[in-house]
């Protein structure tokens, strides 16, 4: 079976692409080795004039390289090979004899995009699937199929830049008017479109802005120096690849076509070797896996959607629901202040898509005007699922869902969104608990990847499934849950707040603990982390994992001192730092007082950094041991998701492995020892290391 079909309409050709048995056109090394047979026969052909490259799957153009083959190489020689092999392939087909164009009709990735780039034209459609980008930073590469050397050339090297280094993917407006694409039609007459560009004969290369920036040597010194700089600042040196591919970009630029692709195999070898791409490469195949469904029971459709709560979470889940679904979207609360506020919540995620050029000011008043409220229940009998989003009170929940279900179809989902709260607990006087199921966002929703799906002692299968297909409509990633307080990421992120807390009674100043977290790749410190999820929540949620787990979770005095004092972080502006019109600006030197501190100190980053990832490392074996979550990977891909834990490192698990945990265990018996019963090592822990066991062998993921 082939990956090619080769059509012919006397002296042009479609070249379809269609990979059997796969919903996606990727290039591995058979599909890759059967490409290059192609275009021995299309250099040689005379009666072929045109050569349109076209998907004949109906969303796909072509998603990149096969990623499973990234794992496969054995050393930096075969991975340069490979490289090598589509770099030149790709190569030769940019200099056939044909005009060629591609006619992308959906996502092209990767490897997709820089075959499009290699053919003299570009036509995309405009449905909202179609897009074009190169993503390869974020699986620890860069584009060495001829990516790095091409782009620049094509687009100009400030664009090329922008798309490389942040992984961008563009829509066909975006792609035109940087010059990546040359129409964008719609879909019905893409291949019409597309014949008519192969009348336009060969192109040449260049760009106009080519004598001012791509041929100006100093010109070009400085735009990569600031690219360097922009990179350290946002990756502090975590991430090898966007910097190589600097590298590699000012090397071809000034030394040409041909050598700039023989450095691209040469830089990337080692990179998809490295322990980075390898971890992003894992997380690559646990986002694919976490979007298949391994419950045996069929998802109902959610034609109607109900949120009720129109706070800050409210507003947001109403927002991606109405933004991402075809739903109808019907919010409710106890009085039109908190619905307005709500409102306002939803608008302000449009209104910066506008600010950005990404949507138009008619789009978001069409999607705004989606969802309607209400501060009764009207309108709610018709809902196939709603999403509470109340106050984080037990009794206020349960009414909330007593007072559904009194007006609620027999099948319809009551998906609670508390943070820590067992679904158990909240679906204990309902009538219907097989319906009630956790879903939990994280803030800010339309940001934050992770939906916790969570599995109370009643909820069924079908319940379960239902939201988990709503969630990935959403855009989210999944990780089923099954019920506790504080679930996976809350319950694991307890210690590590609280801890931080600690650190800062003992004079450690606030900024230097941001610092030591930001060092070793978390997106914020945990201070920072604090006032952006706010000191209120905080105070709450440390209150309920207080209360389930004892010692291990003793809190700390610095939360509800600070709550005690009227803050309740950047909502309110009052937080441990300072905020002006919402922006962070400096610590606030009056917390120590607060706190009781008298002369705040820096902290020892490497003290920081261990004392917060091993309590968290501790929590998080008992999660496995409990199964509030099926494996390892699972529990990693939550925190990778859920707080930002550094994707480089493979997530929390695959760190505390590389650490060994006979080392963890031995670490924290010390700080047992110095600072407390918070720091046991427990038991399952203690027997992993007796065994010399690591976590991912020893909680496997399942099928």
């Amino acid at each position: 079976m082939t990956a090619f079909r080769l059509e012919r309409q006397g002296d042009l050709a479609i070249l379809w692409f269609d990979l059997p048995g796969e919903k996606v056109n990727k290039f591995s090394t058979s599909v890759m080795t059967e490409f290059a047979g192609i275009v021995d026969e299309l250099e040689k052909s005379r009666e072929i004039r045109k050569l349109i490259l076209a998907s004949a799957k109906p969303t796909i153009f072509i998603a990149g390289a096969d990623v499973s083959e990234f794992t496969k190489a054995t050393s930096p020689e075969l991975a340069a090979q490979y490289a090598r092999f589509g770099q030149q392939t790709f190569h030769r087909f940019s200099k056939l004899p044909q005009v060629t164009v591609a006619a992308i009709n959906g996502a092209c990735m990767g490897g997709g995009c820089e075959i499009a780039i290699s053919c003299d034209y570009r036509v995309m459609s405009d449905s909202p699937k179609a897009s074009i980008g190169l993503p390869e930073v974020k699986l620890g590469i860069f584009p060495a199929w001829g990516g790095v050397t091409k782009l620049p050339r094509l687009i100009g090297l400030p664009a090329a830049l922008d798309i490389i280094l942040n992984g961008k993917t563009l829509d066909g407006k975006r792609a035109k008017r940087i010059g990546l694409v040359d129409e964008v039609v719609e879909p019905g007459i893409l291949l019409e479109v597309a014949k008519k560009l192969t009348t336009r004969g060969k192109r040449s290369g260049g760009t106009r802005t080519k004598f001012y920036i791509e041929g100006n040597p100093l010109a070009r010194r400085v735009i990569f120096g600031k690219a360097r700089k922009a990179v350290l600042a946002q990756t502090h040196g975590h991430y090898p690849a966007p910097l190589a591919a600097i590298d590699v970009m000012e090397y071809g630029m000034s030394a040409g076509v041909e050598r700039g692709l023989a450095r691209e195999t040469e830089a990337v070898a080692p990179l998809i070797m490295g322990d980075v791409a390898q971890n992003l490469v894992r997380l690559f195949f646990l986002m694919e896996d976490s979007k298949k469904d391994k419950l045996n029971a069929k998802p109902l459709e959610v034609h109607n959607a109900g949120v009720l709560g129109a706070g800050v979470m409210g507003g947001g889940i109403a927002q991606i629901i109405a933004d991402k679904t075809d739903a109808a979207v019907r919010m409710r609360d106890i009085n039109w202040q908190a619905i307005s506020g709500g409102m306002k919540a939803a608008a302000r995620v449009w209104k910066k898509k506008v600010e950005r050029r990404r949507m138009t000011r008619g789009e978001m008043a069409r999607k705004l005007a989606r969802i309607t409220a209400a501060t009764d229940w009207a309108g709610f009998a018709r809902t196939d699922m709603v999403i509470e989003a109340v106050i984080e009170k037990l009794d206020v929940k349960q009414q909330v869902l007593a007072e559904y279900e009194g007006i609620a179809g027999p099948n319809a989902i009551f998906a609670t969104n508390t943070s820590t709260i067992p679904i158990t607990d909240i679906a204990a006087k309902a009538k219907r608990p097989e319906n009630v199921v956790g879903m939990h966002f994280f803030n800010p929703v339309d940001r934050m990847p992770l939906v916790e799906v969570i599995r109370g002692q009643k909820t069924s299968d079908a319940a379960m499934v239902t939201v988990a297909n709503f969630a990935r409509k959403l855009g989210k990633t999944v990780v089923y849950v099954n019920d506790g307080p504080g679930f996976v990421v809350n319950r694991i992120l307890g210690p590590y707040m609280n801890e931080a807390g600690f650190l800062l009674e003992e004079g450690n100043s606030i900024e230097s603990l941001d610092k030591a977290m930001t060092a070793f790749g978390m997106p914020m410190g945990p201070v920072a982390l604090l006032d952006e999820v706010g000191i209120d929540v905080a105070a709450k949620v440390a209150g309920i994992l207080s209360a389930a787990f004892g010692d291990r979770m003793t809190k700390s005095n610095v939360v509800d001192r600070l709550y005690a004092d009227g803050r309740h972080g950047k909502k309110n502006g009052r937080g441990l730092y300072l905020y002006e019109k919402g922006r962070r600006k400096g610590p606030d030197a009056s917390i120590y007082r607060i706190i009781g501190v008298s002369a705040p100190h820096p902290a020892d980053p490497k003290t920081v950094v261990e004392r917060m990832l091993l309590a968290m490392i501790n929590e998080a074996s008992l999660i496995l041991d409990e199964k509030i979550v099926g494996s390892a990977a699972e529990l990693d891909l939550a925190m990778i998701m859920g707080t930002g834990f550094p994707p480089f490192r493979g997530g929390l698990l695959r760190y505390a492995d590389s650490l060994g945990t006979t080392n963890v265990v031995a670490r924290l018996t010390e700080l047992e020892k110095k600072h407390g019963r918070r720091f046991a090592p427990n038991a399952p822990l203690r027997r992993l290391a007796q065994s010399g066991g690591t976590f991912y062998a020893a909680y496997p993921r399942s099928g």
